[in-house]
């Protein structure tokens, strides 16, 4: 194998599929690069001085939260660490850096990494996704004083132990409730968490309930919520967690 013909092909390949137009003060540079919406990603470059000065113009970010990401704490970590780890700064939703004119081969390399591994936010992995969607309700209830206790573990009948995303403790109105977050809506889903629940409820106090807050983002499989109900759990929709009854099941009073 000549890896240096293959090398010199990928160079040559990248090359090509590099384009770039004025547009005002800034050249704007199509890459081969794409989004995960399959558009090629654009940088927009301008020099000042011995300067030359990057942007992405607001898309990625922009991109995102279209898409239906919400930058809480735990995403805003993550991306102040891809952010320190390329070399490029946040303006608002702007991905900005800049370098001098004889570091504009590394620093074009490296913002485009930047915005790739940012678009990737997107499509995390399933576990990572789950944990944001956790970190979603532990905003929505610090925003709404729902006090809560997280990542607690009861053991069942059976001796099992089962994990809970969160407990909100009775109170003189409510009764004890364990809340489950379900990021993935699917019969295998349910059926864990159903089982938990019948196995710890009889060892509860009388009247604890059972709700599962349910990412309707992703697609919620026939017949979930039905399943859900017949086993006397409340069911919340992500999306309609601002509804009053929603918030009433949710509160201390």
């Amino acid at each position: 194998m000549d890896i240096q013909k293959l090398i010199d092909d990928y160079t040559l390949w990248l090359k090509s599929e590099i384009t770039f137009e004025k547009v005002g003060e800034y050249y704007e540079i199509t890459t081969p690069y794409m989004d995960n919406a399959n558009d090629y990603l654009q940088i927009y470059v301008r020099q000042e001085g011995n300067d030359i000065h990057f942007t992405d113009d607001g898309a990625i970010i922009h991109g995102l939260k279209m898409a239906g990401v919400q930058f809480t704490s735990h995403r805003k970590e993550h991306l102040q660490k891809i952010l320190y780890q390329c070399g490029v700064r946040l303006n608002n939703d702007e991905l900005v850096a800049k370098a001098p004119l004889n570091g504009f081969a590394q620093k074009k390399h490296l913002f485009i990494q930047a915005m790739l591994r940012i678009d990737d936010m997107f499509a995390i992995s399933k576990s990572k996704v789950a944990s944001f969607f956790l970190d979603d309700i532990r905003e929505f209830f610090d925003q709404k004083d729902i006090f809560y206790s997280d990542n607690v573990q009861f053991t069942g009948t059976s001796g099992f132990a089962h994990n809970y995303d969160f407990l909100l403790q009775r109170s003189r109105t409510k009764p004890e409730r364990l809340c489950q977050a379900v990021n993935n809506p699917n019969k295998s889903s349910m059926g864990n968490i159903l089982f938990a629940w019948n196995d710890t409820k009889p060892a509860r106090r009388d009247g604890s309930q059972l709700i599962v807050i349910l990412n309707d983002q992703n697609n919620i499989a026939r017949g979930i919520e039905d399943a859900f109900q017949n086993y006397e759990a409340k069911v919340i929709r992500w999306s309609e967690r601002g509804k009053a009854d929603n918030l009433a099941l949710l509160s201390a009073s």
